[in-house]
């Protein structure tokens, strides 16, 4: 197996089709299918069901699929921090972003402006076993024994939707039978929501769930179902939908800035300021009910 064999598995599986993957690589149709079987024939799996002349990906498929994906995204950001080798004058960065992924504009454009010559490798969506060390920054709700950890910010979570509803309250037992829109349960706000209600001893169900938030918030924003709605992260979704705040306890999470690096070099001190700068100027637009 090598790099030719996975990255043509990766067109073929986002495009479905043999054809348009050969038109995506430039080569030809057989070479893709020849390419195909081999990876298979090495796996000794089948990744594609196929019919006539339609291909689909199996369930090996899409569970391979999704490992590739992930390790050809971190080659890419490998491949793109030492491409023409590291200028002296230029400093990159890598952040991962577990929360609050939807300040990263906000956050690439006070870099820029105030740091020109740091160059960001900016990472979302990651496996849980990753080595983390690679990063300079981890924004998240989680803290790591060994690593630098600051708090950033503390936020309320509301739940939220577009039908109108008479009261700013709404007690977490009326919740049980309601179906939600979330994220997966590895993803951090998720894991705050169901730590909430498992201290309840409640159980709620979500009806839609994905790895993206933006899906999620989008989802919600279309009035598809009832979210859970970060007062200071999701602020832009939230002002668009009527919220609640949940009772008798409220929800709340707080974000942290975390590091392996104790001693931060004068860049990565900057960086870390930037960042905080951000969160702390979104806190004071927070929503309010």
């Amino acid at each position: 197996m090598n790099l030719t064999h996975l990255r043509y598995f990766s067109v073929v599986a986002s495009q479905q089709s043999i054809t348009k993957a050969a038109e995506l690589l430039f080569v030809s149709q057989s070479a893709v299918s020849k390419t195909i079987k081999q990876l298979e024939t090495e796996l000794n799996v089948t990744l594609f069901d196929r019919i006539g002349r339609t291909i689909k990906l199996n369930r090996a498929g899409k569970l391979f699929y999704s490992y590739v994906s992930d390790s050809l995204n971190l080659l890419d950001r490998g491949i793109s921090a030492v491409s023409g080798g590291i200028q002296t004058s230029e400093q990159p960065i890598s952040i991962l972003f577990e929360v609050g992924s939807s300040l990263i504009p906000k956050i690439v454009n006070r870099i820029q402006h105030n740091l020109p010559n740091v160059r960001l490798n900016i990472a979302q969506h990651v496996q849980m076993d990753t080595d983390l060390d690679q990063y300079d920054f981890i924004v998240t709700t989680r803290q790591f024994a060994k690593y630098f950890v600051a708090p950033i910010i503390s936020e309320e979570i509301f739940v939220g939707w577009q039908s109108n509803y008479p009261n700013s309250t709404v007690n977490a037992n009326t919740l049980t039978s309601a179906q939600f829109i979330g994220l997966g349960s590895h993803n951090q706000l998720r894991q705050t929501i169901d730590h909430y209600f498992q201290e309840q001893h409640l159980t709620i169900k979500f009806k839609y769930e994905t790895d993206d938030p933006a899906t999620v918030r989008g989802l919600i924003d279309e009035g598809v179902g009832i979210g859970f709605i970060p007062a200071v992260t999701w602020q832009k979704v939230g002002k668009a939908l009527h919220l609640a705040r949940l009772t008798p306890h409220t929800m709340r999470r707080t974000v942290y800035l975390c590091s392996p690096r104790h001693q931060l070099t004068d860049i990565q001190r900057e960086i870390s300021n930037e960042l905080v700068e951000v969160f702390v100027e979104a806190q004071k637009h927070e929503l309010k009910i």
